[in-house]
């Protein structure tokens, strides 16, 4: 017989991933309790708290036989938002940007034995501050930044490692047959991670990351440095032709700072951030004279798709994780691997803190290229 009734969403960016940590809730709470998806994350959570009668809207009924094939699938069965209960608009406009975490909090509480939220930095950290206030509540860590403290593993990076990496190599044909310099956009806020990775495993010329600032004159130097390096008619000895610039997009300029694609921001304080390879582009031409130049963006392309193997293994491990900590009472924890092995950690350390590239050892800022150490992850926790 089931204990009472438990409810797991989606929050902020989709990835490859998410529904199988989704069917491994479900499938772990068979015969203990009853699950039901919210829709759209906090705004699915907003919603009904404010509106009851929308309950069924928000609220499908998760069951074996609904997760049965949603592994095989990217993106998230249950959709998404960046919705933020601590800066609530809700759909009719009737709220505008206002606190209603005490109303969700009671809403959520009274309807629910437990909540799951699978998510990253702002799902989570929302969900940190309501454990503060009594939710009950475990978090599932999710995003392709991998900027979460307290994990070395969140649902959806490995699959967009392995897309950025397939696609960065598969410029190298166009590139090298033309010579050309590349600037190549990868997501990446306020961490490097994805950028650094995907670029090391596909052996990118140069690469910049938000944790060193990028000095341009210095980084074209390099450029050019080794575009020029050994120059004969129609071809460079030893293959120097063409370069390929792996570009976060949280990138800080020197003098210029990140660039911002627009200043309206999201509902957790975020500014909309793109465009960094264009900039970059034009101020190469600008500076150098070669318009031998291309810029690019992945964008959505290494979120998007089927997960990989190991964000289907490990989106297992991390749902039947979450149910167990449930089944103990353990709430205000999410979830978490570390060293190979599943644990879990406060719900609360998520908060205001990210896990960055520790740049100092693992990052040459003068030729913007990566330096391998013997740990395998590099990285640091910081405050926001």
């Amino acid at each position: 017989m089931a204990k009472g009734k438990i409810a797991v969403f989606t929050g902020g960016g989709d990835c490859p991933g998410l529904n199988n940590a989704i069917k491994w809730v479900v499938r772990s709470a068979e015969g203990k309790y009853n699950v039901e998806g919210i829709t759209e994350g906090w705004l699915g959570a907003c919603e009904i708290a404010l509106h009851p009668e929308k309950i069924k809207t928000y609220t499908p009924k998760l069951n074996v036989l609904a997760v049965r094939r949603i592994e095989r699938e990217g993106g998230t069965i249950l959709m998404s938002s960046r919705a933020n209960p601590f800066k609530y608009t809700s759909e009719d406009k009737a709220v505008v940007k206002q606190d209603i975490s005490d109303v969700v909090l009671k809403s959520l509480n009274e309807r629910y034995h437990a909540v799951v939220a699978i998510g990253g930095e702002d799902t989570l950290g929302a969900a940190g501050k309501l454990a503060q206030k009594g939710l009950r509540v475990v978090g599932i860590p999710k995003t392709i930044d991998k900027d979460l403290c307290g994990t070395q593993f969140t649902i959806g990076y490995d699959s967009a490692l392995n897309a950025a990496s397939f696609e960065l190599n598969k410029l190298r044909s166009s590139a090298g047959s033309h010579g050309m310099v590349y600037f190549v956009e990868i997501m990446g806020r306020r961490a490097g991670h994805l950028t650094y990775h995907a670029g090391l495993a596909s052996n990118v010329h140069f690469m910049t990351i938000p944790e060193v600032e990028t000095d341009l004159e210095r980084l074209f130097q390099v450029i050019l440095d080794r575009k020029f390096k050994e120059k004969y008619p129609g071809y460079h000895r030893d293959g120097r032709r063409y370069t390929i610039v792996a570009v976060a997009e949280g990138t800080q300029i020197k003098g210029v700072g990140e660039i911002i694609k627009s200043g309206q921001l999201d509902p957790h304080g975020n500014p909309k951030l793109g465009d960094v390879s264009v900039f970059m582009a034009e101020q190469y031409i600008k500076r150098t004279g070669d318009a031998n130049v291309r810029d690019m963006a992945l964008k959505y392309i290494p979120r998007s798709g089927e997960p990989s193997v190991d964000d289907k293994i490990n989106g297992r491990r991390v749902g039947e994780k979450a149910l167990r900590l449930i089944e103990k009472d353990e709430f205000s924890r999410m979830v978490s691997l570390l060293d190979g092995r599943t644990a879990d950690v406060p719900l609360i350390d998520v908060v205001d803190r990210i896990r960055i590239l520790d740049a100092q050892i693992c990052f040459d800022k003068d030729n913007y290229v990566p330096i391998l150490t013997d740990n395998y992850y590099p990285e640091r926790e910081v405050d926001k």
